[in-house]
């Protein structure tokens, strides 16, 4: 957990600092950050479409094909 945070911490300095270089004119951290934010477009609406949540957010509820619990022995 606090490693995740400590990603979190730092990404963000690091973009955040990408964008100050950017907007005081060092144009090549440009592609760099156009392409940060595509793959994170792409990676986010591809979990959204998929119907995937965060780990610890979102619906709360595990989707899962299989039915739960074990089969019943009356059945055949």
């Amino acid at each position: 957990m606090i490693f995740t945070r400590a990603a979190w911490v730092l990404g963000v300095a690091l973009v955040g600092f990408l964008c100050w270089l950017a907007f005081n004119g060092i144009t090549q951290v440009v592609p760099l950050l156009v392409t940060a934010f595509a793959l994170l477009a792409l990676i986010g609406g591809g979990n959204f479409i998929n119907g995937r949540s965060p780990p610890y957010g979102g619906h709360g509820a595990r989707r899962s094909h299989e039915p739960e619990g074990p089969p019943s022995a009356g059945s055949a």
